[in-house]
């Protein structure tokens, strides 16, 4: 199973009066999926943050004008390089972000049924842009081609969701921090939930907890689904069971997508040849999920089982059944058997230079074992052995390590290891050259027949698709599901009061890691949307303050909350200020750190977000504090946000018991 995120990331910025409106296009590498988005970002780039946080890139392409420090785009190249040092920034010609070129290789590469590009989608000048810089970078670095009606494209118009700035997904610990080695003392909301199986999964979940949903019917739907595998565990169990034995079929649909530029190479083919195999194996997984899919009532896995209904399904099936070898799947894990299922994957008769050379090949593997019973007849412990970096030759056991074993001279190349000898003949590397020559050429003839069975499925890849989202979304939903089982959680509710009510919830975190956990309460409404805690130090203010917004995270991902009873508005941002460091590499006090990250809060605050702030302005005297922290809650008042503040005196608070939606 592969976990890894292989993301390349587009980035365009207007010029003169659209300074400010970005255009972003990212492709998943491993499974061919263009992401599109196009919006209006603020002086502070913040909305650009938060989505070069979620897609997490490994590499940013960016238009050489950016290098002119004169130009537009110096202020978003800072802070790509500030956001992920660890990202490859790359400059390409302006020319290649062309808004005409994408369009209409979006309409060329996309297909229908698994995209959901709109006309007005293509007028959307600086996506389309970052989408033909991204499709010819692509092209060119993986030195191929898109088929055409082969990639699923999406526009992400980032509305109904939630969205959390960098500082805060930090400060709530919502994803491990790059750079550190996860442990116990480095634990996140996401390491906790993590049990996927499939990296359609982990970038499912992932995606989910850095944006989750604001839509309140995609909120109940996902519960409903985890309700489901909790009352039922053994189907929570068979799902599971399936989708483990599942490949990772967003790279086998990728194999549809590339049209190659030039001769592949003998191992590009025994690799190409290695996952048309598993995606064969993959398709037999739909029976058996569609059967545990049958009975189930929640809305998401109905539609997931009539997705797996496809007949499209039954024709690719049949694709692969009449030009692969039905006994290509019954082989040992050992190299030797790996090797043979490459061999004989396809069925004999679909080409006759394949024939002749698997008989060139047994014939040689015949002699060749022939041979070796002739060189090794004085060597009782000798065996012919098979690995990929040597090919055939000799291992001899020794029960002696340090035993001087005098061999004939016709061994060579000897290599003593612990409990035995590894030695060739010049007649056995013979045999290997000559077994490899029939090798490469049932490869090669092998990867025409390919390459032509994938030209026939590509007319059916949208169903593929539809595969890649099932076991993606039941891989999220089970990870969901496990975590719920792990603790006393309860199902969130979303309040048509607008209220926030949690009663004995427990800090994700903590609930898990310690044995005894304070339970805590919180309610929060429109007639009082904003409390003040204070205490003394050690007392737990900052857990709690986190601790509330963690909880609302969960429950706008759809997961079931740790709490006796949890009911929640839905919030469109989540804002924190938590800690009190300065930033030496930026030359700024910790006040000036503190002043700095509530801009933003203040400039963006309204009835739909969540703000937890600790103990502002602490590090200044302690009346500018008092006037500070009270002129910031005289405006989150005003703002109507629901808020948690956490202070260090209560003296400044008493004249705020005159505001509607205060208290303490």
């Amino acid at each position: 199973m592969c976990k890894d995120f292989v993301v390349p990331l587009a980035v365009v910025e207007g010029r003169g009066n659209a300074r400010g409106e970005i255009g972003l296009a990212s492709m998943d590498a491993l499974c061919s999926e263009l992401s599109l988005s196009q919006f209006i970002d603020t002086a502070s780039y913040t909305r650009l943050r938060i989505q070069l946080q979620v897609l997490d890139p490994v590499e940013v392409i960016v238009p050489d004008t950016a290098m002119d420090k004169s130009k537009s785009m110096t202020a978003v190249v800072e802070i790509i390089e500030n956001t992920f040092p660890g990202a490859e920034l790359t400059f390409v010609a302006r020319q290649h972000f062309s808004d005409m070129r994408g369009a209409q290789l979006v309409q060329q590469l996309s297909t229908d049924e698994s995209s959901n590009v709109t006309a007005e989608v293509l007028q959307k000048y600086y996506c389309m842009a970052a989408a033909a810089a991204l499709i010819k970078y692509v092209e060119h670095v993986q030195n191929v081609l898109f088929a055409q009606s082969s990639l699923k494209i999406t526009y992400e118009a980032l509305s109904k969701v939630c969205f959390i700035d960098v500082n805060t997904m930090h400060n709530l610990e919502i994803v491990d921090r790059p750079g550190y080695a996860r442990s116990s003392s480095n634990r996140s909301l996401y390491s906790l939930l993590e049990n996927c199986l499939t990296g359609g999964g982990v970038r499912m979940l992932r995606s989910n907890l850095l944006q989750p949903s604001a839509d309140v019917s995609v909120i109940n739907a996902r519960c409903d689904a985890v309700e489901e595998l909790l009352s039922d565990q053994s189907k929570l169990e068979r799902l599971r069971a399936i989708i483990s034995g599942a490949y990772e079929i967003q790279q086998l649909v990728t194999l549809c997508c590339y049209l190659e530029k030039e001769a592949e190479s003998v191992r590009s083919a025994e690799q190409k040849l290695s996952q048309v195999l598993n995606l064969k194996d993959t398709l037999n997984l739909i029976g058996p999920l569609r059967k545990a899919l049958d009975s189930s009532k929640s809305t998401i896995f109905r539609t997931c089982y009539e997705n797996l209904n496809d007949t499209r399904f039954e024709g690719v099936r049949k694709a692969l059944n009449e030009r692969l070898s039905s006994n290509a799947t019954m082989v040992e894990k050992s190299s030797f058997g790996i090797r043979n299922r490459r061999c004989y994957a396809v069925r004999d008769g679909q080409n006759n230079m394949i024939d002749l050379a698997r008989r060139a090949y047994e014939e040689m593997l015949a002699d060749a074992e022939e041979k070796a019973k002739e060189e090794t007849a004085n060597l009782a412990d000798a065996k012919l052995v098979y690995t990929a970096q040597r090919g055939f030759h000799y291992s001899i056991r020794v029960a002696d390590p340090f035993t001087d074993l005098r061999l004939p001279s016709v061994f060579i190349q000897v290599v003593r290891h612990r409990a035995s000898i590894s030695c060739t003949t010049r007649e056995l590397i013979k045999y290997n050259d000559r077994i490899t020559v029939a090798v490469n050429e049932i490869m090669v003839n092998s990867n025409a027949v390919v390459v032509g069975l994938l030209s026939q499925i590509r007319a059916s890849i949208g169903c593929l698709y539809s595969v890649v989202e099932v076991i993606s979304t039941i891989d999220f939903l089970a990870s969901l599901a496990i975590y719920a089982m792990k603790t006393s959680t309860v199902r969130p509710s979303f309040s048509e009061a607008n209220a926030l009510v949690i009663r004995r919830g427990r800090h994700p975190l903590l609930d898990i890691a310690v044995d005894d956990v304070v339970a805590n309460d919180c309610y929060l409404s429109k007639e009082s949307r904003m409390a003040i805690i204070t205490g003394p130090n050690m007392a737990g203010k900052t857990t709690y303050l986190k601790q509330v917004c963690l909880l609302q995270v969960l429950a706008q991902t759809g997961c079931f909350v740790p709490a006796e009873f949890a009911a929640f508005p839905i919030v469109t941002r989540i804002f924190s200020r938590i800690g009190h460091n300065d930033n030496l590499t930026s030359n700024l006090s910790t006040f000036a750190v503190e002043m700095s990250e509530m801009v933003p809060v203040l400039a963006s605050a309204n009835s739909s977000s969540l703000v937890v702030i600790d103990e502002l302005a602490r590090s200044t005297s302690f009346e500018e504090g008092i006037g500070i922290c009270y002129a910031v809650c005289e405006e989150l008042i005003k703002a109507e946000e629901f808020g948690v503040f956490q202070a260090f005196t209560l003296e400044m608070f008493e004249k705020h018991a005159e505001y509607n939606g205060f208290g303490i």
